[in-house]
């Protein structure tokens, strides 16, 4: 086996390549940096060309810019107060999807500009079940934009992620956004749908 490798290794050299440097650029750390939410405890990795915008009002969240023009990924957090079905009296998921669904539409109807939606995806974030909603709509030099919105929904917080993209560049950005939310961790009280339960040695 030693021969085997003194042969790759003299190979290697013959072809001005440095053997130790696979190995080397292995064991470095990516080129990211970690942002890190105080309000609502989530963070996420994301790449080292990115540009960090800065702070959402609140400081509910923050938005990311790629490399590319027009493309931002924003992620923030929200409060889940609004009544619903869910046995804690909460929002489930569906209706806060189909909410979120109304009022981009009138928001985007107030400035003229209309919106395709496709179907509702069933997804993951930070290992929650959560959804995504998608839509196209032309900026106002006509070319194609698409939204993604990811959402994960605790009982008393939410976790939003907005990826807005010209839609000629989606292949070229996802695969790194992939990554990215892959990378994103929820933070505190993101147990999804579970009822608020009593402590055990609490009065029943």
């Amino acid at each position: 086996m030693n021969r085997v490798w003194t042969i790759l290794i003299v190979l290697m050299v013959s072809q001005g390549l440095d053997p130790c440097a696979p190995f080397a650029r292995a064991a470095e750390p990516g080129d990211t940096k970690r942002y890190t939410n105080e309000r609502f405890g989530f963070s996420v990795r994301y790449p080292g060309d990115w540009r960090l915008g800065n702070p959402m009002p609140d400081g509910i969240g923050i938005t990311l810019y790629p490399p590319v023009e027009k493309s931002q990924v924003a992620l923030s957090g929200f409060m889940n107060l609004t009544e619903g079905t869910n046995q804690d009296r909460r929002q489930t998921l569906e209706e806060f999807a189909a909410a979120h669904r109304r009022i981009m539409t009138d928001l985007y109807d107030k400035k003229q500009i209309q919106i395709a939606w496709e179907k509702d995806q069933d997804t993951i974030l930070a290992r929650f079940p959560a959804k995504r909603l998608t839509f196209t709509y032309r900026d106002d030099r006509h070319n194609a934009i698409q939204e993604f919105h990811i959402f994960s929904l605790g009982r008393n917080e939410g976790r939003g992620v907005r990826i807005k993209l010209p839609a000629d560049r989606i292949t070229q950005l996802m695969p790194t956004i992939t990554r990215v939310l892959e990378s994103y961790e929820a933070g505190r009280d993101q147990n999804a749908v579970s009822p608020v339960m009593p402590k055990p040695d609490a009065p029943k």
